[in-house]
């Protein structure tokens, strides 16, 4: 993994904010979007036994997401498509291999639970 730091060490929302991204890459959902970061750990959020946590908005994804930008997880991808509003529409790829992290979050107490909840969509 390339990212300077472990992400177990990540703050709760951006440990979530990432395995969706992983989910996704496993699924073949990437380039993916703030919102199908959403829907992908939407309903699975229980899992996580986190009050803190409570649902993860569109605010707190898009700051998960450009933190992980900055700590070199993710990298926005070019996709060309606009907003409704006309404006630029960023979409995030993963800038780090699928399996380490999923293996990183497998020794996580917080977030062993939400990778058994995606592991169920990969079999």
């Amino acid at each position: 993994m390339s990212a300077d730091s472990d992400p177990v060490d990540l703050p709760l929302a951006q440990r979530v904010t990432l395995l969706g991204l992983a989910h996704l890459s496993r699924t073949g959902g990437l380039p993916a979007h703030t919102g199908e970061v959403i829907r992908a750990c939407s309903g699975r959020l229980e899992a996580v036994e986190d009050a803190a946590l409570g649902r993860l908005g569109e605010a707190e994804v898009s700051r998960a997401l450009n933190a992980l930008e900055a700590a070199g997880y993710v990298e926005m991808a070019k996709t060309g498509e606009t907003s409704p509003t006309g404006k630029g529409r960023p979409a995030y790829s993963l800038a780090v291999e699928t399996d380490p992290v999923l293996e990183a979050f497998r020794d996580d107490d917080r977030m062993e639970a939400l990778l058994e909840a995606f592991a169920q969509a990969w079999n």
